[in-house]
């Protein structure tokens, strides 16, 4: 083949951005990161580039409530699957959001939380947020609509509410963290998700309460608990036999952790443990009086942290 027929096939091979399918025009848009690139680059270049940004599924980040996020909104909204809002935002309003998978909103209006149910947002798998009681009531059917798909859920530690005659068990939730719990409490919120398998909850301080260990199974895979004192027995009755990682954090400081009737608490319940950890404030024990306390701190990791009193280690592999 001569030098001048190369070059006339190479020339039939190309193509430009515009001679390629929709679905893989949709593709490529949503593998760039900043959806404003996306809509400098392509809005009003013309009708058919128009619906295609229309469909564009992505995830929107809104810091600021201006002009640039709510044109963004405009335009991505209908399809956006992942929407994380940092700020109070007012005029963003949920029910733009027919698709969505994903809600983190830190400081919503109450306009917006009331907005925050199976019937507004029907597809959600994951929620961040303050915690209400429409969303207690819809995660467990008290009158409403439940969640169908929503598997992870995260509020910002409020206490958690008695539980309503009318409440009924969640079975798709899997994740629940940031809720702040007495024993009765914790009992019966367990009892309502059998088939959480990560939990991340706060003891309430000076709880009088006690657990009901006869309404909930122990299903729990990964616990972090938080202790303002810690206290051997409620670790005890939250180990199960699926338990693979365990962190414990101690917010108040106390004269001393008996570290040697830890371990043993641990591992007389968790043989399927793989990770503990544990954050506790005051004096910094050494890290061999913690080796030489039980067989399973034996692969101690000290790990840094933010605070000046606060220590923290990790620890893997158990014999």
């Amino acid at each position: 083949m001569s030098f001048a027929q190369y070059g006339t096939a190479e020339s039939k091979m190309k193509t430009t951005l515009e001679d390629l399918c929709n679905e893989i025009l949709l593709q490529i848009l949503e593998c760039v990161h900043n959806p404003y690139d996306i809509y400098r680059a392509f809005s009003r270049l013309n009708h058919r580039f128009d619906l295609i940004l229309q469909s564009v599924r992505l995830q929107l980040d809104i810091f600021v409530e201006d002009k640039q996020s709510l044109t963004m909104i405009r335009y991505f909204s209908a399809n956006c699957t992942h929407l994380r809002i940092y700020n109070m935002c007012p005029s963003i309003s949920l029910q733009q959001f027919l698709r969505l998978r994903s809600l983190t909103i830190h400081e919503p209006t109450d306009a917006q939380m009331n907005l925050i149910q199976s019937t507004t947002l029907p597809m959600l798998e994951h929620l961040a947020s303050p915690a209400s009681m429409m969303i207690f009531d819809c995660l467990f059917s008290n009158r409403h609509k439940p969640w169908l798909y929503l598997h992870s859920c995260h509020f910002y530690f409020p206490h958690f509410p008695n539980s309503k005659v009318t409440w009924q068990p969640n079975r798709t939730l899997r994740t629940l963290s940031g809720v702040t719990c007495s024993r009765k409490t914790l009992s019966q919120l367990l009892s309502l998700l059998p088939s959480l398998k990560c939990l991340r909850v706060d003891m309430i301080a000076n709880d009088l309460s006690d657990w009901n260990t006869m309404i909930f199974e122990k299903t729990l895979t990964s616990l972090r608990i938080g202790f303002h004192q810690l206290n051997y027995d409620d670790i005890r009755v939250l180990i199960g036999p699926l338990l693979r990682r365990l962190h414990i954090e101690v917010f108040c400081e106390q004269p001393s952790i008996n570290f040697s009737l830890l371990g043993a608490v641990i591992m007389s319940r968790g043989k399927e443990l793989e990770q503990f950890c544990c954050d506790y404030r005051g004096r910094n024990i050494p890290v061999d009086s913690i080796k030489t306390a039980h067989r399973m701190f034996q692969s101690i990791q000290v790990l840094p942290t933010h605070s000046y009193d606060t220590n923290s280690f990790k620890c893997c592999h158990f014999l």
